[in-house]
């Protein structure tokens, strides 16, 4: 009976030994393997998606590409555009991600949601309703949309048909150039402008403005020898309100820029927008369209409503002033 006990209790030791032996525990916190975990799931994000126009590209095809990479911060980003070397990119945007699923990324523009989700080598850009699908147009103009189905590459893009800027000017006056560069990202624009041949400060500014780019322009306004460069705006929508952001020359030396007066109650009274900037002569002129409110909708009233700017120093910069307002 002796000899049968001791070899049942050698039994227990030797399974409990084996079992204590071959499982070995991980030194990773939870924390730890919750962040692996995510980064695990982001890599299946990363990557350049393109349309199927794309391996056309040599035919003159339009063709968008949705970059999806990871910031220093760990964050998802999507870089979206067409094609600029032939023409005005057809679609623009940049947006933060957030993941929702291991196969969806989520973002929001106004109040749509808009989903991504990548299947293997696929992604599908869709928005959570038939409302949210009709922002995506709102990215991209001759009725294109970014609701589609875009395939991963595994060679490195041909970028030779992206440029990182969408319009690039140089405008020169009075032995000054300016360089002008904007970058369309929806809904809103990166702007750089490099001067040369400023005694002192050639250093470049940088601007983030709400709305698209439409055009630059340069002049004398003071007529003190020495030029201003305007560049104009308009917000993306239906009322695609005007802005511009203005530069100055101080006597050859720097350039400062230049303030614009907000519109006055009796100034934008029927003002609905689809205003518009330009220069003529000395003058910088602001031209829109008046509306009337007929119930609860407003209606255009037929006339058009013209203010007159001037140029002048101000107390901390030279400033826009108001010197005549008609309509005609």
């Amino acid at each position: 009976m002796k000899k049968v006990y001791y070899l049942l209790l050698a039994s227990f030791l030797f399974f409990g030994f084996a079992c204590s032996t071959s499982t070995p525990t991980s030194n990773l916190s939870e924390e730890d393997e919750i962040e692996n975990t995510i980064e695990h799931s982001s890599e299946s994000f990363i990557g350049d998606f393109v349309t199927e126009e794309y391996k056309n590209r040599e035919d003159g095809y339009d063709w968008t590409v949705v970059r999806i990479l990871q910031n220093e911060l760990g964050e998802l980003l999507a870089e979206i555009s067409s094609r600029s070397d032939l023409k005005r990119p057809s679609c623009r945007w940049a947006t933060q991600l957030d993941p929702l699923d291991e196969q969806t990324l989520v973002t929001s523009f106004m109040d749509a949601t808009i989903l991504f989700k990548v299947k293997g080598d696929s992604l599908w850009i869709e928005g959570d309703s038939p409302e949210a699908d009709e922002t995506l147009h709102f990215f991209c103009n001759g009725g294109a949309s970014l609701k589609n189905i875009y395939t991963r590459i595994h060679e490195p893009l041909d970028e030779s048909q992206i440029k990182n800027f969408t319009f690039d000017q140089t405008l020169s006056l009075q032995g000054i150039d300016f360089e002008i560069k904007a970058t369309e990202q929806n809904p809103y624009t990166i702007l750089e402008i490099s001067p040369r041949g400023l005694e002192i400060d050639n250093s470049k500014v940088n601007h983030q403005i709400d709305g698209g780019y439409i055009k630059s322009e340069i002049e004398d306004l003071n007529s003190d020898g020495w030029p201003e460069v305007l560049v104009y705006f308009n917000t993306y929508g239906l009322e695609m309100k005007a802005s511009l952001i203005g530069y100055s020359v101080n006597n050859g030396k720097s350039m400062s820029r230049i303030s614009m007066p907000e519109l006055t109650e009796e100034q934008k009274e029927g003002f609905r927008g689809m205003d518009e900037f330009a220069i003529v002569e000395t003058s910088l002129i602001r031209r829109f369209p008046t509306y009337q409110l007929d119930g609860e909708n407003w209606t255009p009233t037929g006339k058009t409503r013209q203010i007159q700017y001037k140029l002048r120093n101000g107390e901390a910069s030279r400033e826009f002033y108001v010197v005549n307002v008609y309509e005609y």
